[in-house]
């Protein structure tokens, strides 16, 4: 057993700070993406089919990092929305491509204005040396991690 000298503080914990600053910062965005019928997990869908083209269901996971079952999930859900659809391959079928609707892709455009003001938060908040670092920071961390991110 650890015997500490002093009383254990939660808010001393750099694990606590990261969370307590993602949720500061992420609060406001995802009050925006409720506005328009979205949550993260869909906004990173689109984000991921829309502005980096990546259309297979996995490709999508990899990116956003979260597991296959979310995705399949968040792909059903955004696919009875009408924000996109999933083709099957014409030569196997069991292969799966996503694109955008045209409702995805007006869901997306209306939602880029409020990651950008997220963006100009930070700016504002930390000089572009000190984004450095933190990023470098981390990035450090998150190549540290025993294991994948489970959910965005």
């Amino acid at each position: 057993m650890l015997i500490m000298s002093k009383p254990f503080d939660l808010h001393d914990g750099l694990g606590y700070r990261l969370t307590i600053a993602a949720r500061s910062n992420n609060a406001s965005f995802d009050a925006d993406l409720s506005q328009i019928g979205l949550t993260r997990q869909m906004w990173c869908v689109l984000i991921a089919v829309g502005e980096q083209g990546i259309t297979t269901p996995s490709g999508i996971a990899d990116y956003i990092g979260i597991i296959r079952p979310a995705t399949s999930r968040t792909l059903k859900q955004m696919e009875k929305n009408g924000l996109l659809r999933r083709v099957s391959g014409t030569t196997d079928k069991r292969t799966t491509t996503v694109e955008l609707t045209a409702e995805g892709k007006h869901s997306l455009a209306l939602s880029l204005p409020f990651a950008q003001k997220q963006r100009d938060h930070v700016e504002q908040c930390l000089s572009s040396e000190e984004q450095a670092t933190l990023t470098e920071l981390l990035q450090k961390l998150t190549a540290s991690a025993a294991s994948t991110a489970s959910g965005v």
